[in-house]
This record gives structure tokens, sequence and C-alpha cells, in this order.
């Protein structure tokens, strides 16, 4: 890390490090294991907030609102300790430095976790990839 490189600021702690990126199901999923776990939490998002994907449909329908999808990411894991959330987008990992470098700046980790969502799968079928939209934000939806 270089001097003049800027720090995500997280509270300093003795405890090991993991740091999680997405705010989808698997990132929210593993974070609920590690409660009460000897291990400082940081999850990055793009987004503040996470978003119950398969619902989205009903958004596109007008069955339902946009917040009705959507929850805090900081509500989600209030009062649960060793935990920091960061908005941040990730620019490139160093594997070998363990540091993420993010477009907010970068952070070290002991253990990181890539949950960062999946590409929709058309099996080959290329009429309906031309033809079809997919779902995968509340933008999407609207």
């Amino acid at each position: 890390m270089s001097e003049d490189e800027v720090k995500i600021w997280v509270p300093d702690s003795d405890l090991p490090r993991v740091v999680v990126v997405g705010a989808g199901f698997a990132g929210i999923s593993f974070i609920q294991k590690l409660k009460n776990k000897p291990f400082q939490v940081i999850l990055l998002d793009k987004n503040n907030y996470h978003q119950f994907q398969p619902l989205l449909y009903q958004v596109a329908t007008s069955g339902l609102e946009p917040d009705s999808i959507t929850f805090p990411v900081r509500k989600l894991f209030k009062g649960q300790r060793n935990f920091v959330f960061r908005v941040a987008e990730v620019e490139r990992i160093d594997t070998n430095a363990k540091r993420i470098y993010t477009n907010v700046g970068s952070l070290g980790f002991d253990y990181l976790v890539l949950g960062t969502g999946s590409d929709t799968n058309f099996y080959g079928l290329e009429a309906v990839q031309r033809n079809s939209i997919g779902l995968k934000s509340i933008t999407d939806s609207l």
C-alpha cells in the first residue's frame, strides 16, 4: 500500500477481518452465520439496501411498490457486534497482498467472500435472450 492511497475507514480490531462483497442472499446469509463469532465483518455493496429479487416481477406488474422489497442493510444487522457496512464498488482485488480496491478506497482482509450475484442463464436460447427482459434490479422492473 502506498502512502497516498485512500483507505476505507473501519474501526481498529484485533479480530480476523472478513470482507464480504455483495449484500444479496449469499452475502447476507453468510454474515448472519458469523453473528457472535470472533471476526470483524466488513460488508461492501454498491447499494445501501438488500433487495428481495424473487419479487421484482411484482414491482414490474405494479403488484408491489419498490420499497416493499428493499431493506436497509444497516437495519438488517443492527446491534451485531464487529459489523461494518460501506457503500463501495469493487474495482480490483490483490489476493497476494490480501487487499481489495474500490471506488472509495482500499481495505485489507484476512478472508474474502464474493457474493456478487449471478447472470441470467438463457440455456443457449438466443431468441429468448434477444427478446426478453431480465429482472435483476428495481430499475429493471420499473
